[in-house]
């Protein structure tokens, strides 16, 4: 047996006082004479032994009675059988990602386990509680009440080895440390919680009562007969009810579907948008499972026209073909007609089988590209020393080794911004271009390579350089495919334009126009919650800026100069945590699992708990009371 307060013992010594006084307690009998004293002194002698009796049993019941008094308030108990240590704290991990929105037996996975923190862990015991995104460190329940109820979903999902690594930052090293993990444990392809078995870790696994949903998927946009289509991928898992789909532009509806998973879990939908308009808007289901999917936002800006400036003396007309008056400025002049004005006022610079750079030239060239210009070289047949030149110094890129051996081109950098929109799928039976000569190009990135893993287009920074002339007595690609998207894009490189839309928390970089602002103007990001200012970086008719971790909530934004609307900005969740799909119970076997947090202290109180003993000792102490108010009225 053990006590709780094993001080308040010292208060037995005080029984010895009143044995002293009881026994060392002197009386004074006073004589009286009688007649008959053989039976008067056995009446006495009678009379005194009673007495005595009398005396020391209620003496005996009240010191039992303070003796139970004085040990139950020294609080008397059992230890418990388990052989662990109770822990001095506990550091929990409260899973807060997107997932936790569906809906358990109780309500959101999320919110229930909020509530049952606060039911059952005791009022003054020290915790550590860390989310996705938010740490509480050495806290009690009562001093943050409020903040975790108000603790809100978001994107983001530490890694099991992210949570080793913030237990190890906030258990100080201590021996004596509970850690226990509260989350869906949705499964990831890239990680698995069974790794956490190697940390003293209880896991706390809840589980949705449903694993139905709807998510939108993907937003695109695509031209079809001229017009613009919002092309809108869904997806169901085990959903084959009908839902509603709308598209908004702002506050007006613009476009309804009805998505029918009967036959089929994914839906294409296209939805014809308003021409020359642009959208700053949304589309969005009503779906019964995670919510944070129901909507997706998208924004369509329109464009401003490249301007493609073409040097040469040569024949330019496959490349008027493609840089036509609906999305480009083009123009196209020979050497000795060149404006240099004409330099710094184009988006992309052409340079078409030129042996001569003048001094004026190289200067020109390199400050275009200095401030985000597109220069692209179409070499010429034969050797230039001047564009090797001009090259090494100014950009790094080596010229050299002009080669005539026939070659195909049988290599294509699918992951290239260049290509990246252009393909479906990696494509193997290509009918291949082939070229009878080229230059030997290092320094420089491979965008398209020949079969000998040469370099046939490269790029370093943003300045893209072919090795072989484009003339129908060296190659072919001008008859090829590729030659149009490879020319489009590589002119829309620094082009002002921005996607629909934009993931949070992925890197963007984003180019928006500037030619009416003043360059030195500072951009902002707003909408009606939320403001800030991008990393950006300005060149001569653009700023190119840069998000990741910003913004933090999904909606539509407006990219802001001295409170004029340059441009329409949409961001999105991932669709990541819409696949419920949760870790197996058996990949968790070695870790202590409970299903709710409420059922996981049940067990943890029932481990620990003590027998404790002061009620009985208390029970004790009135029962003496008892006896002793019996003796004294009954005992003669």
């Amino acid at each position: 047996m053990l006590f709780k307060h094993p001080s308040v013992l010292y208060a037995l010594f005080a029984l010895l006082i009143p044995i002293l006084i009881h026994l060392f307690k002197l009386r004074k009998f006073k004589k009286t004479a009688f007649t008959n004293v053989a039976f008067l002194e056995k009446i006495r002698l009678q009379t005194r032994k009673s007495s005595q009796l009398k005396k020391w049993l209620v003496l005996a019941s009240r010191m039992l009675l303070f003796t139970g008094l004085i040990i139950a308030f020294a609080e008397p108990y059992l230890p418990s059988s388990s052989k662990k240590q109770q822990p001095d704290k506990y550091i929990i991990y409260l899973d807060n990602s997107f997932s936790m929105q569906a809906k358990g037996a109780n309500g959101p996975l999320l919110k229930r386990a909020i509530q049952e923190l606060i039911e059952q862990i005791d009022e003054n015991q020290t915790i550590s509680l860390f989310t996705n995104t938010e740490i509480y460190k050495d806290i009690r329940i009562p001093e943050v009440q409020n903040e975790l109820m108000d603790i809100d979903y978001v994107s983001e999902q530490l890694t099991p080895d992210q949570l080793k690594l913030k237990f190890k930052q906030l258990s100080d090293n201590s021996n004596n440390t509970a850690f226990i993990a509260i989350s869906d444990f949705q499964k990831h392809s890239n990680s698995s919680y069974a790794s956490l078995a190697k940390l003293p870790v209880d896991l706390v696994k809840l589980s949705p009562q449903e694993l139905k949903n709807v998510v939108i998927d993907s937003l695109s946009l695509k031209n079809k007969n001229n017009e613009s289509i919002l092309e809108i991928l869904v997806t169901s898992n085990q959903f084959n009810e009908n839902i509603p789909l709308s598209v908004f532009n702002g506050q007006n509806l613009i476009g309804k579907a009805e998505l029918n998973f009967t036959e089929n879990n994914t839906q294409n939908i296209e939805i014809p948008l308003p021409k020359n308009t642009s959208i700053n808007g949304y589309v969005q289901i009503m779906s019964p499972g995670l919510t944070y999917d129901n909507k997706r936002f998208f924004s369509v800006n329109t464009p401003p026209k490249a301007k493609v400036l073409v040097i040469g003396n040569v024949d330019n007309s496959f490349l008027q073909k493609i840089y036509t008056n609906k999305t480009f400025e083009y123009k196209s002049t020979t050497l000795p007609n060149l404006n240099y004005a004409d330099i710094s006022a184009s988006n992309c610079i052409i340079i078409n089988e030129i042996n001569e750079f003048s001094s004026a030239l190289k200067q020109n060239l390199t400050s275009f590209t200095n401030q985000g210009g597109i220069l692209t070289i179409i070499p010429p047949a034969n050797e230039s020393n001047t564009l090797a030149s001009f090259l090494k110094q100014s950009y790094d890129i080596r010229l050299s080794s002009y080669t005539k051996v026939p070659k195909k081109i049988t290599h294509i950098s699918f992951e290239h911004p260049i290509f990246s929109d252009v393909f479906s799928k990696k494509i193997t039976n290509f009918q291949y271009p082939t070229v009878k000569e080229q230059y030997e190009i290092k320094n420089a990135q491979k965008i398209l390579g020949l079969e000998d893993n040469t370099i046939f287009l490269a790029q370093q920074n943003n300045v893209f350089v072919f090795s072989v002339p484009l003339n129908e007595q060296v190659t072919n690609f001008k008859k090829s495919p590729l030659i149009v998207p490879c020319f489009f894009n590589i002119a829309k490189q620094n082009t002002p334009t921005s996607k629909i839309s934009y993931l949070i928390n992925a890197p963007n970089e984003i180019n928006i126009n500037t030619h009416q602002q003043h360059q030195d103007n500072v951009l902002h990001i707003k909408n009606n919650e939320e403001q800030f200012i991008p990393l950006q970086q300005a060149y001569r008719n653009f700023v190119k800026i840069s998000t990741s971790n910003i913004p933090q909530k999904a909606g539509n934004y407006n990219v802001v100069s001295n409170d004029s609307i340059l441009s329409y900005l949409s961001y999105n969740y991932s669709t990541k945590e819409s696949n419920l799909v949760y870790e197996d119970s058996a990949a968790l076997k070695n870790t202590t699992l409970s299903t709710s947090v409420t059922s996981y202290f049940s067990n943890v109180k029932a481990t620990f708990k003590i027998k404790e003993l002061w009620k009985w000792f208390l029970i004790f102490a009135l029962a003496f009371l008892a006896i002793e108010i019996l003796l004294l009225k009954f005992l003669k």
